[in-house]
């Protein structure tokens, strides 16, 4: 698997890829805003498992085994943004997005895919939750997190 820094990179180059736009590493530097060293060490690694083609001076190019990474990334990434929605997370957000993304098991992603799909279908679920959550009379599993003294 990739780490969350080379996910970011191989999504800027398969969105660069489907727009027919040519990919030098100085702009990808650019549009992930990292270091030019880190870049390049980045793709040297994901042309080593052969997600890409990269070789100095020359455009970077996505394979076929890229281009699927992405595409599973991308709609891995639309499934925990559709969960959080219908969860009505809001807060602290953008980190619990990363740590969805870090942790969940293929096994639990697709678990949450068919209860998403499924949450979808019946949208009156989607209702009747959102007025159980305004109400605030829940029982409740989580015990309450001790406080630190």
């Amino acid at each position: 698997m990739l780490s969350p820094s080379l996910e970011q990179y191989l999504i800027h180059i398969y969105e660069l890829s489907e727009q027919n736009i040519e990919i030098k590493s100085s702009e990808l530097t650019v549009a992930v805003n990292m270091p030019l060293k880190k870049t390049i060490q980045a793709l040297q690694r994901m042309h080593f498992q052969k997600y890409i083609v990269y070789l100095a001076y020359q455009p970077i190019a996505i394979t076929d085994k890229g281009k699927e990474m992405a595409r599973y990334l991308l709609s891995r990434n639309a499934l925990i943004e559709e969960f959080l929605d219908i969860l009505q997370i809001t807060e602290h957000r953008e980190e619990e997005k990363e740590a969805m993304k870090q942790y969940l098991s293929q096994e639990s992603l697709e678990a949450i895919d068919h209860f998403v799909c499924f949450v979808k279908q019946y949208p009156e679920i989607i209702a009747r939750y959102k007025v159980y959550n305004k109400r605030k009379m829940r029982t409740k599993i989580l015990e309450p997190l001790p406080e630190e003294k």
